[in-house]
Protein backbone atom coordinates (compact mmCIF):
# COMPACT_ATOMS: atom_id res chain seq x y z
CA UNK A 1 0.00 0.00 0.00
CA UNK A 2 1.44 3.35 -1.06
CA UNK A 3 0.78 6.85 0.22
CA UNK A 4 0.65 9.68 -2.34
CA UNK A 5 1.13 13.32 -1.41
CA UNK A 6 2.02 16.59 -3.07
CA UNK A 7 5.48 17.88 -2.23
CA UNK A 8 4.28 20.73 -0.02
CA UNK A 9 5.69 19.06 3.11
CA UNK A 10 8.79 17.79 1.35
CA UNK A 11 10.77 20.96 0.62
CA UNK A 12 13.94 18.96 1.31
CA UNK A 13 13.42 17.34 -2.11
CA UNK A 14 13.22 20.56 -4.13
CA UNK A 15 16.85 20.34 -5.27
CA UNK A 16 15.96 17.17 -7.21
CA UNK A 17 13.84 19.19 -9.65
CA UNK A 18 16.95 20.07 -11.64
CA UNK A 19 17.36 16.42 -12.57
CA UNK A 20 13.68 15.96 -13.55
CA UNK A 21 13.73 18.56 -16.35
CA UNK A 22 13.73 17.59 -20.02
CA UNK A 23 12.36 14.05 -19.75
CA UNK A 24 9.54 11.94 -18.28
CA UNK A 25 11.60 9.96 -15.78
CA UNK A 26 11.01 9.72 -12.04
CA UNK A 27 13.33 9.04 -9.10
CA UNK A 28 13.05 5.97 -6.89
CA UNK A 29 15.17 4.13 -4.40
CA UNK A 30 17.87 4.52 -1.81
CA UNK A 31 18.79 8.18 -2.39
CA UNK A 32 15.79 9.22 -0.30
CA UNK A 33 17.20 7.36 2.71
CA UNK A 34 20.26 9.59 2.44
CA UNK A 35 18.27 12.77 1.83
CA UNK A 36 15.98 12.37 4.83
CA UNK A 37 18.95 11.41 7.00
CA UNK A 38 20.75 14.54 5.75
CA UNK A 39 23.56 12.43 4.33
CA UNK A 40 25.56 12.99 1.15
CA UNK A 41 23.80 11.72 -1.99
CA UNK A 42 26.21 10.06 -4.42
CA UNK A 43 23.79 8.70 -7.01
CA UNK A 44 20.17 8.98 -8.12
CA UNK A 45 18.22 6.18 -9.82
CA UNK A 46 15.92 7.38 -12.61
CA UNK A 47 13.15 5.08 -13.87
CA UNK A 48 10.70 5.32 -16.78
CA UNK A 49 7.25 4.11 -17.73
CA UNK A 50 8.37 2.99 -21.20
CA UNK A 51 11.45 2.32 -23.29
CA UNK A 52 10.66 5.34 -25.45
CA UNK A 53 10.72 7.58 -22.35
CA UNK A 54 14.10 6.10 -21.48
CA UNK A 55 15.46 6.75 -24.98
CA UNK A 56 14.18 10.35 -24.86
CA UNK A 57 15.99 10.84 -21.55
CA UNK A 58 19.22 9.41 -22.94
CA UNK A 59 18.99 11.86 -25.83
CA UNK A 60 18.38 14.74 -23.43
CA UNK A 61 21.30 13.92 -21.11
CA UNK A 62 23.59 13.25 -24.07
CA UNK A 63 22.78 16.73 -25.32
CA UNK A 64 24.01 18.18 -22.02
CA UNK A 65 27.51 16.70 -22.37
CA UNK A 66 30.40 18.98 -23.37
CA UNK A 67 31.23 18.48 -27.04
CA UNK A 68 27.81 17.14 -27.97
CA UNK A 69 27.22 17.61 -31.70
CA UNK A 70 23.39 17.50 -31.78
CA UNK A 71 21.14 20.16 -33.22
CA UNK A 72 19.66 21.12 -29.86
CA UNK A 73 22.89 22.01 -28.08
CA UNK A 74 22.24 23.04 -24.48
CA UNK A 75 24.42 24.10 -21.57
CA UNK A 76 27.20 21.67 -20.70
CA UNK A 77 26.01 20.27 -17.37
CA UNK A 78 26.81 16.53 -17.43
CA UNK A 79 29.57 14.11 -18.35
CA UNK A 80 29.10 10.51 -19.42
CA UNK A 81 30.00 8.15 -16.57
CA UNK A 82 29.38 4.51 -17.56
CA UNK A 83 26.94 2.16 -19.30
CA UNK A 84 25.93 -1.50 -18.94
CA UNK A 85 22.92 -3.69 -19.81
CA UNK A 86 20.82 -2.17 -17.01
CA UNK A 87 21.94 1.44 -16.66
CA UNK A 88 23.36 4.43 -18.50
CA UNK A 89 24.91 6.88 -16.04
CA UNK A 90 25.91 10.53 -16.17
CA UNK A 91 27.66 12.75 -13.62
CA UNK A 92 26.32 16.20 -12.86
CA UNK A 93 29.34 18.49 -13.24
CA UNK A 94 28.43 21.08 -10.61
CA UNK A 95 27.38 18.74 -7.78
CA UNK A 96 29.18 15.50 -8.68
CA UNK A 97 25.92 13.56 -8.27
CA UNK A 98 25.64 10.51 -10.52
CA UNK A 99 22.35 10.11 -12.45
CA UNK A 100 21.64 6.49 -13.38
CA UNK A 101 19.02 5.98 -16.10
CA UNK A 102 17.59 2.52 -15.52
CA UNK A 103 16.56 0.42 -18.53
CA UNK A 104 16.13 -2.92 -16.77
CA UNK A 105 12.45 -2.50 -15.94
CA UNK A 106 9.75 -0.05 -16.98
CA UNK A 107 6.48 0.94 -15.32
CA UNK A 108 4.64 3.51 -13.26
CA UNK A 109 6.15 4.55 -9.91
CA UNK A 110 4.04 2.10 -7.88
CA UNK A 111 4.98 -0.75 -10.22
CA UNK A 112 8.67 0.00 -9.84
CA UNK A 113 8.51 0.38 -6.06
CA UNK A 114 6.65 -2.93 -5.72
CA UNK A 115 9.75 -4.70 -7.08
CA UNK A 116 12.11 -3.19 -4.49
CA UNK A 117 12.97 -5.31 -1.48
CA UNK A 118 13.32 -3.20 1.68
CA UNK A 119 10.72 -0.64 2.76
CA UNK A 120 13.38 2.06 3.30
CA UNK A 121 13.99 2.09 -0.49
CA UNK A 122 10.31 2.33 -1.45
CA UNK A 123 10.04 6.07 -2.05
CA UNK A 124 9.44 7.86 -5.37
CA UNK A 125 9.49 11.47 -6.57
CA UNK A 126 7.54 11.95 -9.78
CA UNK A 127 5.54 14.33 -11.95
CA UNK A 128 1.77 13.81 -11.99
CA UNK A 129 -0.84 15.09 -14.42
CA UNK A 130 -3.55 16.76 -12.32
CA UNK A 131 -7.09 17.57 -13.47
CA UNK A 132 -7.74 21.19 -12.55
CA UNK A 133 -11.42 20.71 -11.70
CA UNK A 134 -11.07 17.63 -9.49
CA UNK A 135 -7.47 17.89 -8.33
CA UNK A 136 -7.10 14.15 -8.99
CA UNK A 137 -4.15 12.44 -10.64
CA UNK A 138 -4.74 11.16 -14.14
CA UNK A 139 -3.63 7.62 -14.96
CA UNK A 140 -3.22 8.45 -18.66
CA UNK A 141 -2.01 11.36 -20.75
CA UNK A 142 -4.80 13.88 -21.48
CA UNK A 143 -6.32 13.96 -24.94
CA UNK A 144 -4.72 16.99 -26.68
CA UNK A 145 -7.84 17.40 -28.83
CA UNK A 146 -10.19 17.68 -25.86
CA UNK A 147 -9.92 21.29 -24.74
CA UNK A 148 -12.63 20.84 -22.10
CA UNK A 149 -10.27 18.91 -19.80
CA UNK A 150 -7.72 21.28 -18.23
CA UNK A 151 -4.65 19.79 -16.61
CA UNK A 152 -1.33 20.81 -15.15
CA UNK A 153 1.81 19.08 -13.88
CA UNK A 154 2.64 18.76 -10.18
CA UNK A 155 5.54 17.12 -8.38
CA UNK A 156 4.35 14.34 -6.08
CA UNK A 157 5.83 11.80 -3.68
CA UNK A 158 4.88 8.18 -3.17
CA UNK A 159 6.09 5.92 -0.39
CA UNK A 160 5.21 2.66 1.27
CA UNK A 161 3.51 2.36 4.63
CA UNK A 162 5.95 2.71 7.55
CA UNK A 163 8.70 4.13 5.33
CA UNK A 164 9.55 6.89 7.80
CA UNK A 165 9.10 4.66 10.85
CA UNK A 166 11.50 2.03 9.50
CA UNK A 167 13.95 4.72 8.38
CA UNK A 168 13.95 6.30 11.83
CA UNK A 169 14.37 2.91 13.53
CA UNK A 170 17.02 1.83 10.98
CA UNK A 171 14.97 -1.31 10.46
CA UNK A 172 15.15 -3.49 7.35
CA UNK A 173 11.72 -4.84 6.47
CA UNK A 174 10.57 -6.73 3.39
CA UNK A 175 6.84 -6.22 2.96
CA UNK A 176 6.35 -8.38 -0.14
CA UNK A 177 7.93 -11.08 -2.25
CA UNK A 178 11.70 -11.35 -2.59
CA UNK A 179 12.33 -11.82 -6.33
CA UNK A 180 16.15 -11.81 -6.08
CA UNK A 181 17.02 -13.43 -2.72
CA UNK A 182 20.81 -13.53 -3.14
CA UNK A 183 20.97 -9.85 -4.03
CA UNK A 184 18.65 -8.99 -1.14
CA UNK A 185 20.84 -11.03 1.22
CA UNK A 186 23.99 -9.24 0.04
CA UNK A 187 22.28 -5.86 0.28
CA UNK A 188 21.16 -6.73 3.82
CA UNK A 189 24.80 -7.35 4.79
CA UNK A 190 25.80 -4.02 3.27
CA UNK A 191 23.05 -2.17 5.14
CA UNK A 192 24.14 -3.79 8.41
CA UNK A 193 27.50 -2.04 7.99
CA UNK A 194 25.61 1.28 8.01
CA UNK A 195 23.62 0.40 11.13
CA UNK A 196 20.42 -0.95 9.53
CA UNK A 197 19.26 -4.32 10.87
CA UNK A 198 16.56 -6.72 9.64
CA UNK A 199 13.54 -7.55 11.76
CA UNK A 200 12.93 -11.19 12.70
CA UNK A 201 10.23 -11.69 10.05
CA UNK A 202 12.50 -10.33 7.33
CA UNK A 203 15.35 -12.64 8.32
CA UNK A 204 13.01 -15.63 8.17
CA UNK A 205 11.66 -14.57 4.76
CA UNK A 206 15.15 -14.21 3.31
CA UNK A 207 16.29 -17.55 4.74
CA UNK A 208 13.25 -19.31 3.28
CA UNK A 209 13.72 -17.62 -0.11
CA UNK A 210 17.39 -18.67 -0.20
CA UNK A 211 16.53 -22.27 0.66
CA UNK A 212 14.12 -22.42 -2.28
CA UNK A 213 16.80 -21.47 -4.84
CA UNK A 214 18.59 -23.97 -7.05
CA UNK A 215 22.09 -23.30 -8.46
CA UNK A 216 20.81 -21.62 -11.63
CA UNK A 217 18.42 -19.39 -9.68
CA UNK A 218 21.26 -18.38 -7.35
CA UNK A 219 23.27 -17.14 -10.32
CA UNK A 220 20.29 -15.22 -11.74
CA UNK A 221 19.40 -13.76 -8.37
CA UNK A 222 22.94 -12.42 -7.92
CA UNK A 223 22.77 -10.47 -11.18
CA UNK A 224 19.20 -9.40 -11.91
CA UNK A 225 18.70 -6.87 -9.12
CA UNK A 226 21.54 -4.64 -10.33
CA UNK A 227 20.30 -1.19 -11.32
CA UNK A 228 17.05 -1.38 -9.33
CA UNK A 229 17.97 0.48 -6.16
Amino acid sequence: MFTREDRGNFWILNWLDEFMIGHNGFICGGCFKNIFNKENVKDIDMFFESESDYEDAVQYFDSMIPGYEGDDKRSEEYTFYYENDNVKAYKHIRTGVRIELCSKIFGKPEEILSQFDFSITKFAYYKAIIEDETGAEREEEPDPFNEDIKTHIEYRVMYTENFFQHLHMKRLVTDGNIPYPMSTFERMLRYVKYGYFPCRETKLKIIKALRDLDDRQVELSENLYDGMD
